[in-house]
């Protein structure tokens, strides 16, 4: 039945946001439907001063863990990087942070019977490019075993081809009031690693700044001691290519877990699966990275310059108090 007064649709809008509008919707809709019906939509991050959107954060739980859901090239229309929650493995949510602590998984989630949880301890904390929260490692079982401080920064640099989207990554764990003492522990791929999109897979493209001692553990699954790692591919017509610094202050020097095939997965390591880490009461570890996305010319060279350029503007982190139950 015909309205007896139709309404007029909308002018069209300009090809350049029609653009904008269906990348960002296209990186939301690689985000899992059903954990974003139980959380909130991811939190846009942008540059300060008015700078490009770099980030989308989930601050939320979800649904066992915050994490960084999207991360942007630069360059229109955007263009984003991370996969969330894919069909393959439901677990693998853009840029998280996952470790074992004590008996307990905070890597896996509803096929894991040992799943721990990263609750948030109270509202997340927005600020000019920032987002700072406080969060409590759970066991199964919801007992308190860890704390932690995070803190995620994003920033713009350069125009054009040598235009970077940086995010800084700060964590500061701590063991829960009241305990003597947690074990850290991992799997070769457990630390803050990225699952990136389809159009990535592949066994080449990942650059190191040596590989004398590179190790493979399974397949094309890699560990690389190195201050940096960076994998390239062109998406879209487009040459693209994330960097991971390793920051010297951190507690363990970084190895680098790689794999192409079938999916690509890059993530900071520190060891944890042969060398499990104590922190008793009154100690904590500071986990600092950064990480780099740019479009333009991205040789070993230019890499290494970027590197270098991150670990000395970076400010030692301070290490706030965890949070007291």
């Amino acid at each position: 039945m015909t309205p007896a007064h139709p309404r007029q649709p909308p002018p069209p809008r300009p090809p350049a946001a029609r653009a904008r509008a269906a990348a960002i919707a296209l990186s939301i809709a690689h985000l899992s439907i059903a954990h974003l019906a139980a959380a909130p939509e991811p939190l846009p991050l942008r540059a300060p001063d008015g700078g490009p959107q770099v980030a989308l954060c989930q601050p939320a739980a979800n649904p066992n863990k915050p994490y960084v859901a999207q991360l942007f090239a630069p360059g229109e229309p955007p263009l984003g990087l991370l996969d969330d929650s894919p069909p393959d493995h439901f677990h693998h949510h853009g840029l998280m942070l996952a470790l074992g602590v004590d008996e307990t998984d905070f890597w896996g989630e509803k096929d894991t019977p040992n799943a721990g949880r990263q609750v948030p301890a109270g509202p997340a904390a927005p600020g000019p490019g920032s987002l700072r929260q406080t969060l409590r490692w759970l066991a199964t079982d919801g007992t308190h075993l860890l704390d932690e401080v995070r803190e995620v920064r994003v920033r713009a640099a350069g125009q054009g081809p040598q235009a970077v989207h940086w995010l800084d990554w700060r964590s500061v764990l701590a063991p829960a009031p009241g305990r003597a003492a947690v074990k850290l522990w991992g799997r070769h791929y457990f630390g803050l690693g990225m699952r990136l999109l389809p159009p990535w897979t592949g066994e080449d493209g990942f650059v190191w700044p040596d590989a004398a001692r590179q190790k493979t553990v399974r397949g094309d699954e890699k560990l690389t001691p190195g201050a940096w790692c960076a994998a390239s591919r062109e998406v879209d017509g487009r040459p693209v290519t994330v960097l991971m610094v390793d920051h010297p202050a951190n507690p363990r020097p970084a190895r680098w877990f790689t794999m192409g095939v079938p999916f690509r997965y890059l993530a900071a390591t520190m060891d944890l699966e042969e060398h499990p880490a104590r922190l008793a009461a009154g100690e904590s570890w500071t986990l600092r990275y950064g990480v780099a996305v740019l479009t333009g010319p991205a040789d070993q060279a230019r890499l290494a310059r970027l590197a270098a350029e991150w670990k000395t503007s970076s400010q030692p982190p301070p290490t706030p108090d965890p949070p007291q139950s």
